[in-house]
């Protein structure tokens, strides 16, 4: 992952250098008027990590065993992210975007007992999410092929790749806010925006009532958690 980053980022290095010597400081501007449409399209290719925010009930919930349970998420994992854009400008320095997107990724749960010992079952939660974003994008003021913005709104996701197989299972609606930075970079025919999104979800995703579960002993993973909420983070490259 963090080679995949450095990459990314060592290509928008050149990318901009490139931009502003041929871009900025009174040379001549790519797609002069693009921004004075009323509306237009584009599509988004890109890389995601989901995350979980959790907390546990602890000491307050034991098995029939008579342990306490805590879980944790491992080590955090790339995914990839398809999808389309629908922009609605409204005034010179803000725009209504539409950017729904499929997110293909997975999270890891692990489970200790107090003594530190690791558990023989862990909960692989593989998701297939439709993200549903309505966000308000304020510009920046526009330098040679440079445009930099700011993101923020609403979004819901629906996942479409729920497991029962799993001891760990999540309910398949949630909701939350959507926040990012991005810059558009103007190229001869069409805008390319790379931009950074974080999406925080406000529903308790953990679904209690599992009654396909065989073994009740089970039930203790589902029962260590508290809350249980998702966490997107979202790099994507936007064609416009």
């Amino acid at each position: 992952m963090k080679k995949i980053i450095l990459s990314i980022l060592l290509l928008l290095t050149t990318t901009a250098g490139t931009n502003a010597q041929y871009g900025g400081y009174g040379r001549v501007q790519n797609l002069v008027h693009v921004d004075n449409k009323p509306y237009h399209f584009g599509f988004i290719l890109g890389l995601n990590t989901m995350d979980f925010n959790l907390s546990n009930y602890g000491s307050t919930v034991v098995d029939a065993d008579g342990k306490v349970w805590f879980a944790d998420q491992s080590d955090l994992s790339a995914g990839f992210t398809v999808g389309i854009i629908s922009d609605l400008r409204l005034f010179e320095y803000l725009n209504l975007r539409l950017t729904p997107a499929l997110l293909f990724g997975d999270r890891v749960l692990r489970f200790t007992d107090a003594e530190g010992n690791l558990s023989d079952k862990s909960a692989t939660v593989k998701s297939s999410i439709i993200n549903f974003p309505l966000l308000l994008k304020f510009r920046g003021q526009r330098s040679g092929n440079y445009r930099p913005y700011l993101l923020g709104g609403v979004s819901a996701t629906w996942d479409l790749a729920r497991s029962k197989e799993e001891v760990i299972l999540l309910k398949k609606i949630d909701y939350g806010i959507e926040f990012g930075i991005g810059c558009d970079l103007y190229m001869p025919y069409f805008k390319l925006a790379p931009e950074f999104k974080m999406y925080i979800g406000l529903n308790d995703m953990l679904e209690r009532n599992r009654p396909e579960i065989v073994d009740e002993k089970d039930l203790k993973y589902t029962n260590a958690i508290s809350k249980l909420t998702s966490r997107l983070f979202m790099l994507s490259f936007n064609f416009e």
